[in-house]
């Protein structure tokens, strides 16, 4: 897993869309990220050319992490979109998939093993799923059920700790990197500012940095992270240096 990597959706949805993920793959090789992360519901509905794409971010030595929204539980059962994702990561050169855990209620030793085969047949190294900003999904108890099941089931799953999300959910983001921090293999870092009560996505200032580096005590000495945070600037490959570096530093 890279360093310090960039979510395209860091940029917008609105310049996604008129320009592509593609089209940011220079800024990001330019300010020195060592990897980016592609987001799937940012692709047209109709992308299809995953080989071309993954290609792209190799030529400027970018290497891919794979975000897919789609949930891998619905209740016992595993998503049955998942093959398909791991086919889409494994056409971009993804080292790694993040998926959203979905409604996690127990499973079968059947069904763990199922996801182990799945995974030990992909390229794809690494299969993670992220608190998301639901309460299915993004609260500590399902979580840690799930990941200490495929624990259990010798299932090499993995976790991707969003440090924002927790304040859609309403958990408390030390006690759930004390409780999951074993488990993490990738962290979204992104400041939080409360609009009207409701929690918004923001350049993170210095006490939120702070914060973060009693969250990274948790996690495994150099866990990977990547900018989830809008990143807007009227000269923007210097501003998303500078962000990168804040990154590293923590």
């Amino acid at each position: 897993m890279p360093s310090v990597l960039v979510a395209t959706s860091a940029f917008g949805h609105r310049m996604i869309a008129e320009q592509g993920q593609a089209a940011m793959l220079p800024c990001l090789s330019d300010a020195g990220a060592d990897g980016v992360e592609i987001r799937r519901e940012l692709l047209p509905e109709d992308f299809d050319d995953f080989d071309a794409l993954g290609r792209a971010c190799n030529e400027h030595g970018l290497t891919v992490v794979y975000s897919a929204a789609d949930e891998l539980w619905s209740g016992d059962m595993l998503s049955p979109s998942l093959p398909a994702r791991l086919d889409e990561a494994a056409a971009l050169g993804a080292v790694a998939i993040k998926l959203s855990l979905g409604r996690y209620t127990g499973t079968t030793t059947d069904t763990w093993q199922r996801l182990s085969a799945l995974i030990a047949d992909s390229p794809v190294a690494w299969v993670m799923v992220e608190n998301d900003q639901t309460r299915d999904g993004g609260i500590v108890a399902p979580l840690l059920a799930c990941l200490e099941d495929a624990a259990g089931a010798g299932c090499p799953l993995h976790m991707t700790f969003d440090i924002g999300n927790w304040h859609w959910t309403g958990d408390d983001p030390v006690l759930a990197a004390d409780r999951l921090g074993r488990f993490v293999a990738y962290v979204h870092c992104k400041g939080i500012v409360f609009e009207q009560g409701r929690p918004h996505a923001s350049v993170p200032d210095l006490a939120e940095m702070q914060a973060w580096q009693q969250l990274m005590s948790h996690f495994p000495r150099g866990v990977p992270r990547a900018i989830e945070y809008p990143l807007q600037a009227p000269e923007l490959t210097g501003f998303v240096r500078e962000q990168l570096e804040r990154l590293r530093a923590l």
